[in-house]
């Protein structure tokens, strides 16, 4: 098996398409073709379904799909060892992080590690919590920010950069607009606008709100914050937000309310794996922020 069949099959199976892979690779549709064949007959299984021009992977294609990405993964930061070894402050830095980091904290960080590493490029993985923790598992990524933090293990380990609150955003013209704080309870009666599903937000939230006997009734889910801001702005109904993600885009048409009774709050950090070395580049950042974070610390206490 060579690299290039390797490299061939992945890019097949994105497209699942001979000629659309051909066309990203610029190589001879009937190459590729050969060469997964070839792969084939030496595994002794077939790793696509053919139906006409297009192709779907099969089930035990799928299977080593999986194991084939994280053998490239693995490949590519062996390259970047080795030519990070003499220089890390010219490397790749392969980060992950969560939707609502976007717009603060990681432009924050990433403009403070430049002024030291001008020279550093980066990768960026974005995804939920849960599609950030595979990835971390699966070797797609070794440092990734996570909002809540999941629990150590001996796979993975994290550190803690701070505790943010929740807080609720509603219409200006809200009856409950003039309070400053609300116990959560008396939110039984709103429609909210939520995050996805798949967000660790909708599952902290609404267990909150069970924990004090309501289900939300949620008329709406995005991953937008603009969206979710415009919607209440709208009257459409309430939101509970990160106050991260409130501090630089307090919308003028809605307004923002301490939440007690109980307060809601989530942990903001890293993860990282303990099963593979970081890159050096990788462990410059993850230095970075370590120090960044407990000079904050030091300076609050």
């Amino acid at each position: 098996m060579e690299l290039r069949q390797l490299l061939y099959f992945v890019e097949v199976a994105k497209h699942e398409h001979m000629t659309k892979a051909s066309e990203q690779l610029h190589v001879a549709q009937s190459a590729i073709s050969r060469q997964i064949t070839n792969l084939e007959d030496e595994l002794g299984v077939e790793l696509f379904n053919r139906m006409g021009r297009n192709l779907h992977l099969s089930k035990i294609g799928n299977l080593y799909l999986s194991q084939v990405k994280i053998a490239l993964n693995e490949l590519k930061k062996a390259e970047n060892i080795v030519s990070e070894y003499a220089n890390p402050e010219i490397g790749t830095v392969k980060i992950g992080f969560p939707t609502s980091l976007a717009t603060n904290l990681l432009p924050t960080l990433i403009s403070s590690f430049r002024q030291k590493y001008p020279n550093i490029n980066y990768e960026f993985v974005e995804g939920s919590n849960k599609e950030l923790n595979e990835n971390l598992l699966s070797g797609n990524l070794d440092l990734t920010f996570f909002s809540p933090l999941p629990i150590k293990s001996n796979f993975i380990d994290t550190f803690t950069f701070f505790n943010e609150k929740l807080k609720l955003v509603i219409p200006n013209n809200h009856h409950l607009a003039q309070k400053k704080q609300v116990n959560l309870v008396d939110l039984k009666n709103e429609k909210f606008i939520f995050f996805p599903e798949t967000f660790s937000l909708f599952t902290d939230i609404t267990s909150a709100c069970e924990s004090v006997g309501f289900q939300p009734e949620i008329i709406f889910q995005s991953a937008d914050l603009h969206t979710i801001n415009g919607l209440v702005e709208a009257g459409l109904g309430v939101a509970i937000l990160p106050e991260i993600i409130l501090a630089d885009n307090n919308p003028k048409d809605s307004h923002i309310i301490d939440i007690t009774n109980p307060a809601l709050s989530r942990t903001v950090g890293i993860g990282y794996t303990l099963q593979r070395r970081l890159s050096p580049s990788e462990q410059l950042f993850k230095d970075f922020l370590i120090s960044y974070f407990n000079v904050d610390i030091e300076v609050a206490n």
